[in-house]
């Protein structure tokens, strides 16, 4: 089912003053996580949620400008939702390192509320830890042992870190450029917004039409309306 233009500024209201993580909770609720639940999804699943809610709003194509770090040069082009959801793949949520075995979780929105530092988040995913059959604190664990950790939860939860693989048509150079659902449909979305917005204020001062008369008209005939009262943008 595709939003409404309604819908669309619903969300956006809903959405509109937090900041990033708990902005991508509500986001991830307008596109069908349950409110009780998002808050502990992995931040792949929640991401999940993003997908398809800007599916739903804008499609399932994705325009983008992305500057080449070798020459700056801008390139333009357009993925595709298939593009955006890497392939899952069984990765243990387990890694040995210098003699110790870590058990870990992949990262939720709750640990990137609560904790403040890097190895505070590393140590939160941490389930258990063991060295030569020894039970051992995760707060005692060497820095050398969490360094492994960040690219284990990639493996395990690869949809939180999404990659696009691209190249300079202009000086050849290949990259791999993160891709982030959530402040590319916040960016959608704030622009789709204030477009409404501009909309609903000006046929409202030209014609006295409410907000809910205003999004009844087709976004065509809108145009058209905004033109004769001479209020295009």
């Amino acid at each position: 089912m595709m939003f409404t233009e309604a819908s669309l500024l619903d969300v956006w209201e809903t959405a509109h003053g937090l900041g990033a993580v708990r902005r991508a909770l509500a986001l991830a609720v307008a596109g069908g996580a349950e409110p009780a639940e998002v808050g502990d999804l992995a931040v792949g699943r929640r991401d999940e949620f993003l997908l398809a809610l800007r599916e739903r709003c804008f499609g399932s194509a994705f325009p983008c400008l992305v500057n080449c770090p070798s020459c700056g040069e801008e390139l333009e082009l357009e993925l595709a939702s298939r593009d955006l959801r890497p392939s899952r793949v069984d990765s243990p949520e387990a890694v040995a390192v210098d003699g110790y075995e870590v058990e870990f979780r992949p990262v939720t929105s709750r640990d990137l509320l609560e904790v403040h530092s890097r190895r505070a988040l590393l140590e939160r995913c941490v389930v258990a830890t063991r060295t030569g059959g020894q039970e051992v604190d995760r707060a005692e664990l060497p820095d050398a042992v969490l360094a492994a950790l960040p690219d284990a939860l990639a493996a395990c939860d690869p949809q939180a870190d999404v990659r696009i693989d691209l190249d300079c048509a202009v000086c050849g150079h290949r990259w791999a450029s993160p891709f982030d659902i959530a402040v590319y449909l916040w960016t959608e979305l704030e622009a789709s917004a204030r477009r409404l917005l501009y909309d609903v204020h000006a046929l409202a001062l030209a014609y006295g039409w409410s907000e809910a008369e205003v999004l009844a008209v087709s976004p065509g005939r809108r145009r058209r309306y905004l033109e004769l009262a001479g209020t295009t943008a």
